[in-house]
């Protein structure tokens, strides 16, 4: 993949970063991620909640797009990437309870967090880049 000057250091800066899913019906939905990795060139995850749109998406369609602010005001770097579901081991030998800790409050009382092992209701969401870009929005 081709490595874009200044993507790789904002990349890693940025503590919250968008995620584009869309369904086979070409319904799409950006929303707000917490950004654990370091990388954008290499493969990113991203905790989640099973009972949501993004993962229905993924099912449905797994090209998905990983966007962040870029240098140049109003542009964004853009990562297309190929989303898949961790297996169930991984994500119950990996999970950190608090990182779904911040819920949006319009979505509390639907993902109540419970503090139960094993977490049942959530899964680790893995992106392996394909292509890196520059675009005027999200």
């Amino acid at each position: 993949m081709k490595q874009i000057e200044g993507m790789h250091d904002i990349f890693k800066e940025s503590k919250q970063v968008f995620l584009t899913t869309s369904s086979k019906k070409g319904e799409s939905k950006t929303r707000a991620m917490t950004n654990y990795n370091e990388s954008p060139y290499e493969p990113m995850w991203f905790p989640s909640f099973l009972d949501t749109k993004k993962i229905k998406h993924i099912k449905e369609n797994p090209e998905v797009i990983v966007s962040f602010p870029a240098d140049e005001k109003g542009k964004w770097y853009k990562v297309k990437g190929k989303a898949k579901l961790a297996p169930w081991e991984e994500v119950n030998k990996d999970w950190k309870w608090w990182y779904l800790e911040w819920v949006p409050e319009e979505d509390r009382g639907k993902h109540e967090l419970r503090y139960d092992d094993p977490f049942t209701d959530r899964t680790i969401i893995w992106i392996d880049p394909i292509e890196a870009y520059i675009g005027d929005s999200k």
